[in-house]
């Protein structure tokens, strides 16, 4: 998989809170007041209206890991109890597999693995706890760069959409995702 990295400026400033227990419970700036996502809530980041109630994330977890827990509270609380898909590891052998054939892809090998969507795509792969109301900027930052964020490893990166190897690994990750199956193998 082609990736490049983000400026080290951009760096750290996505990553102020990534660290594992290092997240803020302070919530996105809104349009409204309300605890969570409504429709028409949104942030204005470098120019660009995010919607808060097209934020999706889809989530590989485990019941025993203190920070899956947290990312599973925190998500709802900020973005609303629909803003969540959760697939639990534990004792689930085809999340296993899923979450197999993703860390192929990807090298995110621990958990949780976050997989935030915004409007139907893929904008960023996530190893471990991050501070929630990031999520715009995040977006914003894929957006600008025309790619996927991908933070593994305590590293950050940008999968271009521009390259068709790219494309492809981000359509196999919808499928695990998103659809919650194994990638089609006959298309690469």
């Amino acid at each position: 998989m082609v990736v490049r990295k983000i400026g080290l400026l951009l760096l750290l400033v996505l990553l102020v809170g990534l660290a594992a227990g290092c997240i803020s419970d302070s919530h996105p700036s809104r349009t409204q007041t309300s605890g969570t996502a409504t429709s028409g809530d949104y942030v204005v980041v470098n120019g660009t209206k995010i919607y808060l109630d097209k934020i999706h994330f889809y989530m590989y977890g485990m019941k025993t890991c203190p920070h899956c827990r947290r990312m599973h509270t925190l998500i709802p609380e900020t973005y609303g109890n629909d803003s969540l898909t959760y697939y639990e590891l534990v004792g689930n052998e085809e999340n296993i597999e899923l979450f197999r054939a993703q860390y192929n892809i990807t090298g995110i090998g621990g958990v949780p693995a976050i997989a935030i969507t915004y409007n139907g795509t893929i904008y960023a792969l996530i190893e471990g706890e991050f501070n929630v109301s990031m999520t715009p900027k995040i977006i914003a930052v894929a957006m600008q760069n025309n790619g996927t964020v991908l933070f593994v490893r305590g590293k950050a990166y940008i999968l271009p959409r521009t390259d068709p190897e790219v494309r492809e690994d981000l359509k196999k990750l919808y499928e695990i995702y998103v659809e919650h199956r194994l990638p089609d193998n006959s298309t690469g």
